[in-house]
This record gives C-alpha cells, sequence and structure tokens, in this order.
C-alpha cells in the first residue's frame, strides 16, 4: 500500500516536567502556576494542518524588550485557556480543537513535577537549566517524586499499532517520558511496532560525546530493559560548514559505532534528508514518514522474525504491504523549546 494511501490517527504525548524551568514555559508556570507548556506547544505545531494560520502563529515569539518579549504565541494562548477551565488537559483540548489538528496531543502526567540529575562526579542538581548548565556526563536522572500517567496515555499506547520515540533531548525531554509510573512497562507489553528515531546531533549540556550506543544504553539504564523494536539512523552527511558551526557549539553528528551492532534492537539505516530549520538541522518529514511507514507494515521482529538474529533482521527489513491505523509519537518531535 502506498504511503500516500495510508490513514494514519496520530496521538502525541510530552511530559509536562519542569524540564522547562527557564524561559517562558518556566515563568508561566512560576506565575501561574500550570505545567510547562513548551513541549505540547511543539506538538500542537506538528499536528496542525499544512495550511493553518496556527501552525506559525502559536510559534510566535513576541520581540523587544518588554514584559512579552520572549513569550511564543501558543505558550499565552494555554495560560489563557487554562485560567478560563480551571484545567491545562482541557486548554490543550481546546486549542487542539481550535486548530482543528490531524491528530491528538496529551501530557503525560498532569502532576507537576521536578527533574533530579545525578553526575559522574556525585554533583545533584534540579531542574533543566541546572541539569544543562552542569557540563558534566549525567548518572543518572529520577523525577523528584512518583507520578500518575494520564489515564488517556496509557490507552493510546495499548491501542497504537505504532509508537515512535524521539527525535528529542535525550534527558530533558525522552527520558522524562518514561520515568512517568506506566508508560515504559505499558511500552514493553503491547503489540505496536515500537520504533526509536535518533537524533541527528548530540546536544550540549546533555549528550556531548555520545554516540547511538550510548543514548541506547541511557534509556535502557533508567527504564531497566530494551523498549523498541527498530531504531532509525540517518545515514546522509551533514554538510561541512554545517558541522563545522555546529562543533563550535560543541554539538556532532549521532554515530553508530561497533557497540550497536549486538543490540536488540535492528537498526535500520535510512536517508532522512535532514534539512536546516530557523539555523537548525532537522529530519524531513516527508522521509522520515517514508521510513516509519516502512517499518510499520513489515510488523514487530520478534513476532514476525523470531528465527532470525539480529543482524538478519537488520538485513531483512524493507518496504512490505501493510499499513498502520494509529500511531502514539513520544514525546515532541524535535529539541526542548521553553
Amino acid at each position: 500500500m502506498p504511503a500516500s494511501s495510508l490513514w494514519v490517527e496520530l496521538t502525541q504525548a510530552s511530559a509536562p516536567t519542569d524540564v522547562a524551568d527557564g524561559g517562558s514555559s518556566g515563568w508561566l508556570r512560576r506565575e501561574f502556576a500550570m505545567l510547562p507548556a513548551g513541549d505540547i506547544r511543539n506538538c500542537l505545531a506538528a499536528l496542525a494542518p499544512d495550511d493553518s494560520p496556527y501552525r506559525q502563529l502559536i510559534q510566535h515569539r513576541f520581540a523587544g524588550a518588554h514584559d512579552l518579549a520572549g513569550h511564543p504565541i501558543g505558550n499565552l494562548m494555554l495560560a489563557a485557556l487554562t485560567q478560563m477551565s480551571g484545567d491545562f488537559q482541557s486548554a490543550v483540548g481546546t486549542l487542539s480543537a481550535m486548530m482543528a489538528l490531524e491528530g491528538t496531543v496529551l501530557p503525560s502526567t498532569m502532576e507537576n513535577v521536578t527533574l533530579r540529575a545525578e553526575f559522574q562526579g556525585g554533583e545533584t542538581r534540579m531542574g533543566e537549566t541546572a541539569i544543562a548548565s552542569c557540563g558534566t556526563r549525567i548518572k543518572r536522572l529520577s523525577l523528584d517524586r512518583p507520578v500518575r500517567p494520564a489515564p488517556e496515555v496509557l490507552r493510546a499506547l495499548i491501542n497504537a499499532d505504532v509508537i515512535t520515540v524521539g527525535p528529542g533531548s535525550l534527558y530533558t525531554s525522552i527520558i522524562p517520558n518514561l520515568l512517568v509510573d506506566g508508560i515504559a512497562a505499558t511500552m514493553s507489553g503491547v503489540r505496536a511496532v515500537r520504533i526509536y528515531v535518533a537524533n541527528l546531533m548530540t546536544e550540549p549540556g546533555e549528550t556531548e560525546g555520545y554516540t547511538l550506543a550510548d543514548h541506547l544504553e541511557a534509556i535502557r539504564s533508567h527504564v531497566g530493559f530494551d523498549l523498541f523494536d527498530y531504531v532509525l539512523v540517518n545515514t546522509r552527511p551533514v554538510n561541512t560548514s554545517v558541522a563545522t558551526d555546529y562543533a563550535r557549539r560543541g554539538s556532532r553528528p549521532v554515530v553508530r559505532d561497533g557497540r550497536s551492532s549486538g543490540i536488540q534492537p535492528a537498526i535500520v539505516e535510512r536517508d532522512l534528508s535532514w534539512q536546516l530549520d530557523r539555523g537548525k538541522i532537522r529530519h524531513s518529514p516527508n522521509s522520515l514518514a517514508q521510513a516509519i511507514l516502512e517499518l510499520a507494515r513489515l510488523g514487530r521482529p520478534s513476532i514476525l522474525l523470531d528465527s532470525l538474529s539480529v543482524a538478519s533482521r537488520e538485513a531483512h527489513i524493507s518496504a512490505e504491504s501493510g499499513g498502520a491505523a494509529a500511531a502514539f509519537s513520544l514525546p515532541s518531535l524535535g529539541q526542548k523549546s521553553p
């Protein structure tokens, strides 16, 4: 079945922890006691129809030196709707309806929690801003207390045909979602095809020097088991001038090293045709969607290819007929946004 004929119902979830304790989201959280809006806003923008004026509107930031400078319109709209309804999830639902979203956006938890990181040197810091500015490799990440997942998120995971995780900030987007009680455990037990989309670049303050294996090991060490059937990795070389600019900021391409050849998920290498978006390298939506649909058609390796080794599974992967009706994306697409 060609990709153009597939109907996909997409659900995106994002953890409203204080991973956005700075910038606009942090200010709104302190002033209005609301959950951080940055990642949710990015999910809303990603699911907006291509011709929707809301796609750019909610991402627009006020310029100048006044009190609204730097605030995205979407954050302020979510703050206003939260005050009007008294509930953040209702605010997200209202804005989703206003935008006529092609999918559903769900907070992974409705509880306001704080990130805690323990570093290799033994130091402990609380909150995204402090964590990202430490400059030392993170040893362990945790939430300040156990939190319950939103019931709708667990239902979406159970009913999904495909679950994608990433791309996104490893320690302040991806792992916090998986630390919410029940999220990782539910993912481990579903029959959906589970795909990890590897970041194109490492991230200063979080993953300097990380290879693909380092990213996967960080997730495995925090949840206690392997979660994914496939790992999508970009093979297209980064333009030299772009790579040099990123390197000045301490960021380099995420590469597959020898340690990743024997891990449980099948590593799928694809030309994901990255593109520059506001000065940042992004996956091409069309290339990434096509790769995900190919894996959705192929199905779970553990179900379809039990008799094959990891290496054989990787060699076997190709586009086949079929389709998926429901997809779940965790967390937002892209890097952390305030």
